[in-house]
């Protein structure tokens, strides 16, 4: 079975779990920018039918189960796999849910009811998170991007690890904790196989993680002459030919953060 667009483009905004607990996957999901609707009407959450959503379990390797919207059945959210199920089903019981309902990403906890006819059955979710799903989708990607910051008369550089990237901004993790909203500095990076490209960025926000081997997440808009938007927007289309090509029908190409070692 192939991909929809909406398949392909809710795939690649989602990062790879790699084991993270399911309360924070769903928080670096909706790091920012997140509405919090209770008790919600099956109607004013918007899903239309085939729209994509993906299904994640309590087992820690459960990478998430690719799935179509099919309706509601006494207000029972139904959720169709993309492909079939082989071996037994996953137990879900309590499972993580995203639906890409444009505009919105929606994410919640449900109660899994039965399967039947082929498809899953979930309670009506009790919250859910919304945020409008970027214009221009982040991408995730795994690189380096060299920050030049000026403090008082001196210039330091500094080595960052890439988490995502669009064609108006980025973020990365780094273990600095003295980055501020607003602070403006130079950055260069290199998209593997197309190209590099540097640029002004300011900070938009800065979030804290626990479960990473870096402290913190830096998301930053770029400030772009319009030479250099020419040149992000062709990275940006370069590397998402490249992740879309990927895509199978079996597996999503999804880069995993770094976690934290526990050994």
């Amino acid at each position: 079975m192939s991909f929809t667009a909406d398949d392909s483009e809710l795939a690649l905004l989602m990062p790879q779990r790699a084991g993270i607990p399911l309360v924070e996957y769903l928080s670096l999901v909706f790091l920012a920018g997140a509405e919090d609707l209770l008790r919600p009407a099956p109607e004013q959450l918007e899903i239309q039918t085939g729209q994509s959503a993906v299904i994640y379990g309590l087992d820690a390797q459960d990478d998430g189960q690719l799935c179509h919207f099919q309706g509601w059945d006494m207000e029972a959210l139904v959720l169709q796999p993309a492909t079939l199920a082989l071996g037994e089903l996953p137990e879900y019981h309590k499972a993580l849910i995203f639906v890409l309902a444009k505009p919105w990403l929606l994410g919640f906890f449900a109660d899994w009811k039965y399967f039947r006819e082929g498809a899953h059955h979930f309670q009506c979710p009790q919250q859910v998170l919304r945020r409008r799903a970027r214009k221009e989708a982040r991408m995730r990607i795994e690189g380096d991007i060299i920050i030049h910051r000026r403090h008082n008369s001196s210039l330091t550089t500094l080595l960052a690890k890439l988490y995502d990237f669009s064609a108006s901004g980025a973020s990365f993790y780094t273990d600095q904790p003295d980055f501020t909203e607003n602070e403006m500095f130079l950055v260069e990076f290199e998209i593997p196989n197309c190209g590099t490209c540097e640029t002004i960025a300011t900070t938009a926000r800065v979030e804290t993680l626990s479960y990473s081997i870096y402290g913190y997440l830096v998301g930053i808009h770029f400030e772009l002459t319009e030479a250099q938007r020419n040149k992000v927007q062709h990275l940006y289309l370069c590397q998402k030919a490249e992740q879309i090509q990927q895509l199978s029908d079996t597996c999503r190409h999804r880069w995993a953060p770094p976690q934290k070692s526990f050994l």
